[in-house]
């Protein structure tokens, strides 16, 4: 199993997470990246994460292979696409959520994936989120209104599934 490191990230960071964010197939899944990607955009995302909630990069020992953040009780990711299908996605958003619920007094963490990202739907779900509600939202990487299926996952459901592995 591949050994994950986890940390905010910093100004060095730039030219690991540049070629990631410039990947189409990265970027189309994110909501407010630019595409294509603005190399200041990137270096203004490449430090410590200043408001409530955390952004780190997350690390093997090639370096940098993505992000995870819950920040103002939203989570987000993304990996490199060499990462995809291996279940990295899946322990870093287990990763984020101990975490979060166990520092903020949250009762709930935000997530949304769009219409066409499957993947990420499912990593949601095995956390225990629930869909709340379809929208269409402005996609900056698309540059258009975009279906997104917004989710939310309850400190009590996220606490009865823990418990239910255990």
């Amino acid at each position: 199993m591949i050994e994950l490191g986890y940390r905010n990230l910093e100004h060095q960071d730039f030219h690991a997470l540049h070629p990631i964010v410039s990947d189409w197939h990265i970027v189309r899944q994110l909501g407010s990246w630019p595409f294509p990607s603005d190399p200041e955009f990137t270096r203004s995302r490449c430090l410590a994460y200043g408001g409530v909630g955390f952004v780190w990069g997350v690390f093997t020992d090639i370096g940098l292979i993505g992000t995870i953040g819950i920040t103002e009780g939203e989570l987000g990711y993304m990996l490199d696409k060499r990462f995809w299908d291996q279940g990295i996605g899946t322990r870093i958003v287990s990763h984020a959520l101990t975490e979060a619920f166990k520092k903020y007094d949250w009762d709930q963490i935000h997530a949304s994936a769009w219409f066409d990202n499957p993947a990420s739907t499912r990593v949601l779900t095995k956390h225990g989120f629930i869909e709340s509600h379809r929208e269409i939202v402005h996609s900056k990487a698309r540059d258009r209104p975009t279906p997104v299926i917004q989710h939310v996952l309850t400190r009590e459901a996220y606490n009865a599934l823990r418990d239910s592995s255990e």
